[in-house]
């Protein structure tokens, strides 16, 4: 087994290398040998049988080899095909050596190099389009301008994209060419077969010698924060406008450390004017982007992290500090990364000063937070083969990576709220940890990783055997077949204003719901109180996150409250007041400890003039309802729902479709507004049903919602935009750009809706398989709401108040605090639930708080009755006295043990 302090690095080798007729002279090169990143000579037999004796390993070698194999045969005999699409200054006359940057955008080139030189991206803001396939792309583009099809339209037709327009074209077309050659040296390095190594030092040479004519781009004017080239400060990379987009040298760096030993054999015929070796030239070139890297982007959040992962791959590819005149080389740079800090830049420790110490989550939106992890492992991993243990000597990375697990639904993606899209949860992570725990055997916490790997497996989010040759060298063989993840009830960060409940974890019957306020910077979104519910393993109702860039018009809409589940007026950004939850998360921690009820989950949160209960209500193990009472101090308020769905309906309760006429919306509240299309409008006081259907997957889902009627009411139907970009977090696709969003708009004026506050239900199922029939208003004043919820042989007396009053409904329950369930079963009663109060009792029942507010159950089955609560409670059954009993869980009381 390999240990960090047994790495094939630690050896010191002197190699004596001519290189005959590139220089005319020998070239002593003193230093440890190459490749060293990710493997070694020594593990070059341990990674071809674990090919030979792995199935995933196996599958994706052939796909890698697959991949790369037509443009590696055509290179034998057309090698100008591949280098000719790099995007390069290739005009003679203009192969420019001095870029300057006006607007944080390309503005004119200066200077002639002798070869051509690396095109620096015309803009730094991104567009919506991508590359068309590299065959189809323009050899020896001279222009810069690049043939693209739309991300977000239907019309894939390519059209010209002119350079001052490109937005990342220039930088991902010769990331890409770079990958491929970073493909092929890893074939090199396996095969020995030298057409690998031909094609990607032909790609290399023509990057290495392109970037190392030129200088760091200069910003006169410094609209990237600073002046640009070797001057500390702002944002800009050496061959980017942001420093942690400068990730091409990554796939160089890389493809040099395989194939370095052939290109110091075969050098290129252009350093002999340089009186360079290969070992030199990339040592130039690489050490530019670190001296830049370490001095922009700043010290703080992750734009400091993600700088760290493109430039410690460089680092720890040069040689060591005595093998260069300025005396820095690996051993010099790797301390600006493990400890040593500067105004421009934190090192590890003061990173991992960021992340909460109870909860592990970094302060920024979940997909940054994965980010951020994965960015630390990624880095570990290489610096562990050079016997660095970042991941023993820091426990914090690890409790970090399992701190995401709170933040995945069902099917493993993310919850999507702020800056994010969502999607998979970055499953590299596990890997990692799951290659260091075997390499350090640690075989516990390397089968709870296993897990989770597994688990991505299994629900089709995660392929072992995709093409990535980093894979193929360090992940290692798993030794479970267990894919269940452990889940908790409840997960609640006060950073994030966010909380998550659920009931089930399965794809298919799993209940859960995400409440949350809104912020402002890290990443997160002036939303308002908004929340998000599940079903089948989805985010049915979605926070829309399908914008084209940050700097587009439509970042306005995705950004704000306008693209979530809120109110829109009033209450955007700002602290919360969490009244009530069950299960509680206690102070100090990410997830709660006990439950109070497998049935009922609730959160009531407060922020400015608006107070929100969101609750969970299982009636079986396959069904279940969402109850969301939505209160805002205001005279006006807008009430939004965005639902998946290829269609909508809106009908009363008797399924009599309502009448809509074309209307747009007067006195938007949000310019946001301009973003809705078809809109029409309805003015309806009474309650009502709408139903949301996607009819792109078999049997279809539905979402059905009843809400409460109010006086002041009109109903606006509307066509929001999409949804996602992302081909993997809808069922079907459905509502993924450019298909729009059905949305409600439920407008309640001169009517408070603190005193008539918005009453809904919602149940999501399959079609077919809908259980509830019926929800009806037992009573509602200014302060309390009751209602009855029926569904096949069951149904649910709810209350909610915001007073400590004392309640008597006409359906026979007593009740004062926030939330209280009464469950009947053929009219037998099934259970008591109290959430956060003094009281509630039915039929000869009765639980009450014996002091302040309590969180209790009383549960009758098969003639057994028993009691959960987090106080001391007092219990009634019906013919008996009351009685004391203390704080538990599911003590049994009756029959008497």
């Amino acid at each position: 087994m390999r240990k960090g302090n047994l790495m094939f690095l630690q050896n010191l080798l002197v190699l004596m290398l001519l290189c005959a007729g590139a220089f005319g002279q020998s070239s002593v090169h003193n230093g440890k040998e190459h490749p060293r990143l990710y493997a070694g000579k020594a593990e070059r037999e341990e990674i071809l049988q674990k090919i030979k004796s792995q199935e995933w390993a196996n599958e994706s070698w052939e796909k890698l080899l697959g991949e790369i194999a037509p443009y590696v045969e055509r290179h034998q005999s057309d090698p100008e095909w591949i280098t000719s699409r790099l995007a390069m200054y290739w005009e003679e006359g203009e192969r420019y050596t001095q870029c300057y940057i006006k607007g944080q955008d390309w503005d004119y080139g200066e200077g002639n190099a002798p070869v051509p030189t690396v095109r620096l991206p015309g803009m730094r803001k991104w567009n919506d389009f991508q590359n068309v396939p590299l065959k189809d792309r323009i050899p020896y583009n001279e222009s810069g301008d690049m043939l693209g099809v739309s991300r977000s339209s239907g019309d894939k037709t390519p059209v010209l994209v002119p350079y001052k327009e490109s937005g990342h074209m220039i930088r991902n077309n010769n990331k890409e060419i770079l990958q491929l050659a970073e493909k092929s040296a890893f074939a090199y390095y396996l095969t020995k077969e030298e057409k690998y190594a031909k094609f990607s030092a032909d790609i290399l040479w023509t990057w290495l010698l392109g970037t190392y004519y030129m200088k760091p781009p200069l910003d006169p004017e410094e609209s990237t924060g600073g002046l640009g080239g070797y001057a500390p400060g702002g944002i800009m990379g050496y061959y980017d406008y942001e420093v942690i987009h400068d990730d091409r040298q990554v796939p160089a760096a890389t493809t040099y450390d395989f194939v370095h030993d052939y290109m110091l054999a075969n050098p290129h015929e252009h350093l002999s004017q340089l009186d360079m070796n290969v070992t030199d030239l990339a040592g130039d070139v690489f050490k530019r982007f670190i001296e830049i890297g370490l001095v922009r982007g700043g010290a703080k959040g992750n734009w400091n992290v993600n700088r760290y992962r493109h430039v410690l791959i460089s680092m720890l590819v040069l040689e060591e500090d005595e093998y260069y005149n300025d005396g820095k080389g690996m051993e010099h740079y790797i301390p600006y990364y493990t400890e040593i800090s500067t105004a421009f830049h934190a090192p590890l420790p003061k990173i991992l000063e960021n992340y909460n110490k109870e909860t592990g989550l970094w302060p920024e939106s979940p997909g940054y937070a994965s980010g951020m992890i994965g960015a630390l492992l990624e880095m570990a991993l290489p610096l562990y083969q050079a016997g660095i243990n970042t991941l023993g000597e820091n426990p914090m990375i690890q409790k970090a990576a399992m701190a995401n697990l709170g933040w995945l639904d069902a099917r493993g993606n993310l919850v999507v709220f702020g800056d994010m899209r969502g999607g998979p949860l970055n499953y590299e992570v596990f890997e990692r940890l799951l290659t260091y725990y075997t390499w350090e055997g640690i075989t516990d916490e390397a089968k709870k990783v296993a897990t989770v790997i597994n688990k991505g497996i299994a629900s089709d989010q995660y392929d072992r055997s995709e093409v990535d040759w980093r894979r193929i060298i360090l992940n290692q063989p798993i030794n479970t077949t267990e894919n269940t993840l452990p889940y908790h009830r409840a997960a609640y960060s006060p950073f994030h204003r966010h909380m998550i409940m659920r009931n089930g974890n399965d794809d298919e019957n799993g209940m859960m719901f995400t409440l949350y306020g809104g912020m402002h910077g890290s990443h997160l979104s002036s939303n308002g109180l908004a929340w998000q519910f599940y079903g089948n393993g989805y985010a049915l109702a979605p926070d829309g996150a399908a914008y084209e860039s940050y700097w587009t018009p439509d970042m306005g809409y995705y950004s704000g409250p306008v693209a979530s589940n809120t109110i829109v007026q009033g209450y955007s950004k700002g602290e919360i007041t969490v009244n009530a939850m069950d299960p509680m998360v206690p102070s100090g921690q990410f997830y709660n400890e006990s439950v109070t009820s497998e049935f009922c989950s609730f959160a009531d949160v407060s922020a400015d003039e608006k107070r929100r209960l969101i609750a969970m209500i299982r009636t079986s193990p396959t069904s279940g309802y969402y109850l969301d009472i939505f209160r805002s101090d205001l005279a006006e308020n807008d009430y939004i729902h965005h639902n998946l769905g290829n269609r909508m309906t809106l009908s009363d309760t008797g399924d009599t479709p309502i009448t809509l006429e074309n209307s747009s919306i007067e006195n938007p509240p949000h310019e946001a507004y301009s973003f809705f299309e078809n809109t029409r409008k309805a003015r309806y006081a009474d309650d009502f049903k709408a139903t949301w259907t996607i009819d792109s997957v078999a049997p279809a889902l539905n979402v059905d919602m009843w809400m409460m009627g109010q006086e002041g009411r009109e109903l606006f139907v509307m066509d929001a935009p999409p949804t996602t970009l992302r081909p993997d977090v809808t069922p079907g696709q459905v509502n993924k750009a450019p298909q729009k969003t059905p949305t409600l708009l439920v407008r309640q004026k001169g009517n408070n809706a603190s005193e008539s506050p918005f009453v809904a239900v919602f149940e999501t199922y399959k079609k077919g398989e809908n259980s509830l029939k019926a929800v009806s208003t037992i009573q509602s004043t200014d302060r309390f709401v009751a209602l009855e919820v029926g569904s096949d042989n069951t149904r649910q007396l709810i209350h909610n108040a915001i007073d400590k009053e004392v309640y008597e409904t006409p359906a026979g329950s007593v009740f004062q605090g926030i939330f209280g369930v009464v469950s009947l079963k053929n009219d037998e009663l099934t259970y008591l639930y109290l959430g956060k109060g003094g009281q509630i009792g039915y039929g000869g029942y009765h639980l009450a708080a014996i002091e302040g507010e309590v969180s209790a159950s009383l549960t009758i089955e098969n003639g057994i009755v028993a009691y959960s609560a987090d106080k001391p409670v007092m219990i009634k059954l019906p013919g008996g006295d009351k009685k004391e009993f203390s704080a538990g869980k599911n003590i049994r009381i009756h029959p008497s043990k």
